[in-house]
């Protein structure tokens, strides 16, 4: 009974890639020139980076782990108001009947549904039904699905009638206190807190680091062939998600009001960036003679094959093909350079 939300082609860049830099794939497979005679690189031997920014980047990575665990004080009295969030349980009914998707009920999830009141989730009608009622209350709510409900075409335009339980409104935010238990208890892969916040640090001035170079840096050409296939695996990779969350491109275009020629020309400009990322960072291992070792590559292989549940390299690069269009190691290996190029980086950074 949710609404089926719109993908902005931004969300669809980042959420179909797992790679570091950003929301970059792609490998320069096609060798037309070294990547140092297609760029002027900015400073990189000596960057000044404030620490300040440093101290304010490590403090977001904090805030967000925190944010993540934080719970919410539990107002068991008090009536329903815009911008509430309310916990429920809800059964909807059509007709009488019950409809599939359109019940939350404690039997099926204990915990209910966390519903933001205004935020337009549900259908029409229905988050306005519940302001004013009390917390604890079952009350009934009218709700009508939009005559395009495309969920359930067979709901389209029909009323409904929920018979919504308010369990409680959510307080105020309290974040768990930061310590060595909080961090060996639920981040696992550090040691102790002086290791995270270290890692954070060491990551936070990698990536200011390298937005500085990357930013004064020019990119004088971009290489054709390069740029048509980061294209391509860019394109291979929305339309996977898509067709992996029941969309086609047609679906995605009509609900974002767009057309073919704005879509590809968006794809277009996102993949001369990555190239133009791939430019430089290339540019700066040529030049510091950085390169990634099959040892490091097989090291980090293992990581893959577990991260996509996958038992040998030829299971994963079947993956990789569906995902991006290529094999995982073109993609792993340049994932590793950016990666040791943006560590090269930090070890230049004077902070102010």
């Amino acid at each position: 009974m949710r609404k089926t939300s719109q993908i902005a082609l931004s969300v669809l860049l980042c959420v179909t890639v797992a790679f570091t830099s950003g929301c970059s794939v792609g490998k320069k497979k096609t060798a037309e020139k070294a990547d140092s005679e297609y760029v002027t690189l900015g400073e990189y031997k000596k960057i000044s980076v404030k620490k300040s920014e440093i101290d304010e980047q490590v403090q977001k990575q904090i805030d967000s782990t925190l944010d993540t665990y934080a719970e919410y004080k539990k107002k068991k009295t008090g009536k329903v108001k815009d911008k509430d969030t309310v916990n429920i349980y809800y059964v909807g009914k059509v007709n009488g009947k019950k409809f599939s998707g359109g019940s939350c009920t404690k039997k099926e999830n204990p915990d209910g549904y966390n519903l933001t009141i205004g935020s337009g989730t549900f259908i029409p009608g229905f988050e306005d039904g519940l302001i004013g009622a009390q917390v604890g209350q079952t009350l009934e709510v009218k709700a009508t699905f939009p005559d395009s409900y495309s969920n359930n075409p067979d709901l389209a335009g029909k009323k409904a009638v929920f018979t919504v339980t308010v369990n409680y409104i959510q307080g105020k935010k309290i974040r768990p206190e930061l310590t060595d238990k909080f961090v060996t208890k639920n981040l696992t892969s550090y040691k102790s807190l002086e290791d995270y916040e270290s890692t954070l640090r060491q990551k936070s001035t990698e990536d200011l680091a390298w937005d500085s170079v990357y930013n004064a840096s020019k990119v004088n050409e971009y290489p054709k062939k390069r740029t048509k296939e980061m294209y391509d695996q860019l394109y291979t990779s929305i339309n996977y998600y898509l067709q992996q969350n029941n969309y086609t491109i047609s679906d995605y275009l009509s609900a974002q009001k767009t057309t073919s020629a704005d879509f590809k020309k968006d794809l277009t400009k996102t993949a001369k960036e990555d190239v133009g990322k791939q430019l430089v960072y290339g540019a700066i291992a040529e030049k510091e003679n950085i390169k990634v070792s099959d040892k490091e590559y097989k090291e980090e292989l293992k990581s893959y094959l577990s991260t996509y549940n996958c038992d040998d390299e030829e299971a994963l690069n079947k993956q990789f093909h569906n995902f991006y269009g290529t094999d995982a190691k073109d993609l792993i290996m340049d994932d590793l350079l950016y990666k040791k190029v943006k560590s090269y980086l930090a070890d230049n950074v004077v902070e102010k």
